[in-house]
């Protein structure tokens, strides 16, 4: 059944409750498209909402968009997985699933005994305090990598999309696991079976220099833990992720150029969650914050060019990622270390602020 929906490019959450074409601008946009939608999208997250790795805000913004693809009938979300340790992160997690009316969300956690314990942002406590869940922490979902390997048998071959907008702890973990009760399949013949398409929000382009850009190394500057769980487990995944399997990298200089949530102060009321994450994590009304995760999950659904920005040309080649620092480069020599040679770097040269 093919359709059309007249939408913009990306999607907020300004509704006092969750209804299909009540949804506004969360960036800074202006155009209106008409999106062709053939078939709702596989979409699972792979997020650090809040807490360990990056510890940001724009997760939220990112899931609550997904929430919203999903009601406007193009994403069909599978689960939800956070690849950090803090227990509350999965009640705000819950929290926003609740908001949407999407309580059945499978819900999963990294269980690496790898991280170091450490607190949320203070938005994540506000929201499991003061909203609705039916789960307030860790202790009552289940590990990632069975939520994985779960959802994933049960989809059509080559049909599921991941947007992996923190650590890639648990996508390491299942490229590695074990064939289980839900498919007779290693970890990695299961993701080259079932996954379509990879989206990583992870390093720079065509290099992060000397440094490295938080969701593949946890970086310290940027308020990371676990700095050598995530650099090893970025390095791991670029190298060995299926070729079957598409990765379109966002870098970090997309995400920096866009910002969102401000509007949010505004348009939605006291009782979404969304806005309340803003209003927390930025100290007031009206503040905005780049938009790394929201831009990869929008291309996970819909494509670059609704994010303004296009598949790169002429680049074929690998995006090497060193496992001690989490630096990465992109390599035009194709296969030069034997690493991921399918990856594929977007370049915004029409970026719409």
């Amino acid at each position: 059944h093919t359709h059309f929906i007249s939408s913009n490019p990306l999607l907020a959450m300004c509704a006092g409750a969750p209804q299909l074409g009540r949804m506004v601008p969360l960036l800074i946009v202006s155009m209106i498209i008409a999106v062709r939608v053939s078939a709702r999208v596989p979409l699972i997250i792979d997020t650090d909402i809040g807490g360990g790795g990056c510890r940001d805000v724009d997760d939220v913004a990112a899931i609550c968009m997904a929430h919203a693809l999903a009601d406007n009938g193009e994403a069909e979300l599978l689960a939800i997985v956070q690849d950090t340790q803090p227990p509350a992160c999965a009640g705000a997690i819950s929290v926003l699933n609740n908001f949407y009316g999407r309580d059945d969300l499978p819900i999963g956690v990294y269980r690496g005994i790898d991280l170091t314990p450490s607190p949320p942002l203070p938005f994540v406590d506000d929201l499991v305090a003061n909203w609705s869940s039916p789960i307030k922490n860790t202790s009552q979902v289940s590990d990632a990598v069975h939520v994985y390997r779960r959802v994933l048998s049960a989809q059509r071959d080559h049909s599921v999309v991941i947007s992996s907008i923190g650590l890639l702890t648990n996508l390491k973990a299942l490229l590695q696991s074990a064939p289980d009760k839900h498919s007779h399949l290693s970890g990695r013949d299961l993701v080259a079976r079932k996954v379509a398409v990879l989206a990583v929000m992870g390093g720079a382009y065509p290099s992060s220099g000397p440094t490295c850009e938080c969701n593949f190394c946890a970086a310290s500057a940027w308020g990371g833990l676990d700095h050598q769980v995530a650099a090893e487990a970025s390095a791991y995944v670029v190298k060995h992720m299926p070729p079957e399997v598409k990765i379109i990298f966002s870098g970090f200089e997309i995400g920096i150029a866009v910002q969102s949530g401000a509007a949010l102060s505004s348009c939605a009321p006291e009782s979404n969650p969304c806005r309340r994450a803003y209003i927390d994590y930025e100290g007031g009304l009206n503040r905005s914050r780049h938009s790394w995760d929201p831009l990869t999950t929008l291309v996970a659904v819909r494509g670059a060019a609704a994010a303004g920005c296009r598949e790169c040309t002429n680049c074929s080649g690998s995006n090497w990622v060193n496992a001690t620092s989490g630096s990465n480069r992109w390599l035009s020599v194709r296969g030069l270390f034997g690493a991921n040679s399918r990856g594929t770097a977007q370049e915004c040269p029409e970026r719409v602020n």
